[in-house]
C-alpha cells in the first residue's frame, strides 16, 4: 500500500546514517534502529490504550502525560528532519528509560521488566564507550528506588512489598543487565571481526579483478600494436626490391618493436604473478 510505503520510507530517511556500500556493523546497528522505530508506533497502541485506560480509572494523570509524551517522543525521532541520527537514539533511549522509571513508580515491581528492554534495546542500537553504561543506569535507578522505599523518603504508589523483596528483584534486573552489557557487546564484536573479513575479501577480489581487467586490456591493445608494426615490417622485408639501407632500417625497427614488445610481456607476466600471489 503506497501510504504504507511512504511511511516505512520517511522513517528510514530520517533514520538511517550508514549508506556506505559495505554493509558493516554500524549499518545493521542503524538498520536495527530504523526498523524499531517502524515497528513501534503502530505496535505501541496496543500498550497505550489499555495503559491510558487504567491510569485515568486509576486518576494517575501522570502516567497519562508521560504514555503521550512518550509517544510524541517516538513521532519527533523518527518523523522530525535534521536531527542526527546518534541524537535521535540518545531520545530514544531516554525516552524509554523515563517511561520505565515512572512506571515502576506507579506500578512497583511489575514493570521492572521495562528497565531490562531498556537495557537490551540500548545495547543493541548505540555503539557506548563504556559497554554497562545502561546497566549502571539500571543500577542507579534501583538503587534509588530502594532508598527511597526502605527510608519513607517517597510515597510510592504501589507498596506491597518489604525491602527484601525489593532487594531481590532489583539484585537480579541488575546481574541480568550487567550479563546483557557483557554478552551483546561479545557478539557484536565477533560479527564486526567477520564483517570486517567479508570487506577485505570483496577489497581483494575487487582489486584482482581491477588487476586483471588491466591485463586483458594490455593484451588486446598495447601488445597489438608493436606486434601490428613487427608483422608490417617483416611483411615489407619479403620484398627482394628493396635496398641494402632499407633493409637495414626495417631491421632495427624490427628489434625496436621486439624489445617494446618483450617489455610488454614482461610487464604483463609481473601483473599476473602479483594477482596469483594475492
Amino acid at each position: 500500500m503506497a501510504w504504507l510505503e511512504h511511511y516505512t520510507s520517511r522513517i528510514k530517511t530520517n533514520t538511517t546514517a550508514s549508506f556506505n556500500s559495505y554493509q558493516d556493523l554500524s549499518y545493521w546497528r542503524d538498520d536495527m534502529f530504523t526498523n524499531t522505530m517502524i515497528f513501534i508506533i503502530p505496535v505501541s497502541l496496543i500498550a497505550l490504550i489499555p495503559s491510558v485506560i487504567w491510569a485515568i480509572q486509576a486518576n494517575y494523570f501522570n502516567v497519562v502525560l508521560v504514555d503521550l509524551w512518550s509517544i510524541a517522543m517516538v513521532f519527533i525521532i523518527s518523523f522530525k528532519k535534521g536531527i542526527k541520527i546518534k541524537n535521535r537514539k540518545l531520545l530514544f533511549i531516554a525516552t524509554i528509560y523515563t517511561l520505565s522509571f515512572v512506571l515502576i513508580y506507579y506500578t512497583g515491581l511489575n514493570s521492572t521488566l521495562y528497565l531490562l528492554v531498556s537495557c537490551v534495546l540500548a545495547v543493541l542500537i548505540y555503539p557506548f564507550k563504556n559497554q554497562y553504561f545502561p546497566a549502571v543506569i539500571n543500577t542507579i535507578i534501583s538503587c534509588t528506588y530502594i532508598l527511597l522505599h526502605h527510608f519513607n523518603l517517597v510515597e510510592f504508589y504501589s507498596t506491597n512489598f518489604s525491602t527484601n523483596v525489593l532487594l531481590a528483584v532489583f539484585g537480579n534486573l541488575m546481574f541480568l543487565s550487567f550479563l546483557i552489557c557483557f554478552l551483546i557487546p561479545q557478539l557484536f564484536k565477533g560479527l564486526d571481526d567477520s564483517i570486517k573479513e567479508r570487506i577485505l575479501q570483496i577489497e581483494r577480489i575487487e582489486n584482482q579483478n581491477k588487476m586483471l581487467r588491466e591485463i586483458t586490456w594490455m593484451q588486446s591493445h598495447t601488445v597489438r600494436t608493436p606486434l601490428s608494426r613487427l608483422m608490417a615490417l617483416a611483411d615489407l622485408l619479403k620484398d627482394r626490391d628493396i635496398t641494402e639501407d632499407e633493409k637495414q632500417f626495417l631491421i632495427e625497427n624490427i628489434l625496436i618493436s621486439s624489445y617494446e614488445l618483450d617489455a610488454i610481456i614482461k610487464d604483463i607476466v609481473v601483473k599476473s604473478e602479483h594477482n596469483n600471489m594475492e
